[in-house]
């Protein structure tokens, strides 16, 4: 007899781990028969990849997880709404409720980086109520012209972000070897909230099979080019073609100091920008003052680009490889925003990041008066 319990319990066990039940099973709560999820990969350009589509059926669906290899980050996309639900694969069944007008507050259970992200997202909301809730006071206070009032919000916007900071810092101190630890990392690292040392500890911290996976690997790219383009590195070299399709490289472009400045002709701030380079070209050109443009325009927007340059009156070089956001150069130079500069003297050392305005009149002057 206990021979007996003790198979039945094997063949139980056998059966709740075997492949056929490595599933995520959804409920989809608002969607009609008939509507349809896109399952996606994020590549390594951090663009998702259609893998499949998925359809409702009597308020539910069901995904076959055993087609993921290794431990991998999806993106649940519905048709019929904005928005992605994140979707860690693990080697776990998994199990997610899905709600047509609310994507927002879906979520997927089931493993480890499923589980962390609930967590975060939670105890994350009540910042970012606090921070929504300080905007809103803030442009009130701008409207009344209540500078007092003003100056308080802004040293309490302040704390909020810290606070934020701190928060991140201790989730990823506190949970390492998840996938979803080296999203949140990721993100530190992005907006220069943490540093390379720190970054370096919690990597080395981490299992080296989830270093390699998309994840891992976007991670390790971008920390080095974070690493190459500090102050004091050698500028990476790069080429693209010009407007009128000639190849231009960066040691092409350079003078005594040059200005490698990535925008976009749909980028309000760069444009608004713009005047101040002009002027600064102006200024400083004939002594010396270079500045090689890198547009992120798209891959259709050449004539909005060239008119752009024009309209701006850029005379400077210009280069673009019209890939947006992934454009290799960008890549290179780990930019994840525009308006974004990098100053470099003779030697292609960059001095200097995102200078604007009266920051660059005074870096050029002190310069060029040595």
């Amino acid at each position: 007899m206990r021979f007996l319990i003790v198979t039945i319990l094997s063949v139980f066990l056998l059966a709740c781990s075997s492949p056929e039940n490595n599933v995520l099973k959804g409920t989809a709560i608002g969607f009609a028969d008939g509507e349809t999820f896109l399952w996606q990969e994020v590549d390594m350009n951090n663009q998702p990849q259609v893998l499949d589509t998925v359809i409702v059926e009597s308020g539910s669906f069901t995904i076959d997880l055993n087609t993921v290899q290794d431990k991998n980050l999806r993106l649940l996309t519905s048709s019929s709404t904005k928005g992605n639900l994140l979707v860690f694969v693990e080697g776990s069944p998994l199990k997610a409720t899905v709600y047509k007008d609310s994507i927002w507050a879906s979520k997927v259970t089931g493993s480890r980086s499923n589980d962390l992200y609930n967590e975060y997202m939670g105890q994350l909301r009540d910042l970012s109520i606090a921070k929504r809730d300080n905007a809103t006071a803030y442009n009130q206070a701008r409207l009344e012209q209540d500078g007092v009032m003003i100056n308080i919000l802004q040293q309490q916007n302040k704390e909020l972000q810290t606070t934020e900071r701190g928060f991140k810092k201790q989730f990823i101190a506190s949970n390492p070897n998840s996938l979803f630890t080296i999203m949140v990392l990721s993100g530190l690292l992005d907006t220069k909230d943490i540093s390379l040392t720190e970054a370096k500890r919690v990597i080395a911290a981490t299992d080296k099979q989830l270093m390699q996976t998309n994840l891992g690997k976007v991670l390790t790219a971008s920390l080095a080019a974070t690493k190459n383009t500090d102050i004091g590195g050698q500028a990476p070299e790069f080429a693209a073609p010009t407007p009128n399709g000639q190849e231009l490289s960066l040691s092409d472009a350079m003078g005594t100091y040059t200005l490698i400045d990535f925008w976009a002709s749909w980028c309000k701030p760069c444009r608004i920008e713009n005047p101040n380079l002009v002027r600064a070209y102006d200024q400083y050109h004939d002594r010396g003052f270079n500045i090689i443009g890198v547009s992120l325009d798209q891959p259709k927007g050449k004539a909005r680009w060239i008119k752009a340059i024009a309209d701006d009156g850029l005379t400077w070089p210009q280069i673009s490889n019209l890939k947006f956001w992934q454009d290799p150069i960008a890549r290179q130079y780990n930019v994840k925003a525009i308006p974004a500069s990098f100053l470099i003297d003779q030697d292609g050392i960059i001095i200097a990041k995102n200078l604007r305005g009266q920051k660059l009149d005074e870096t050029l002057a002190s310069l060029f008066s040595e």
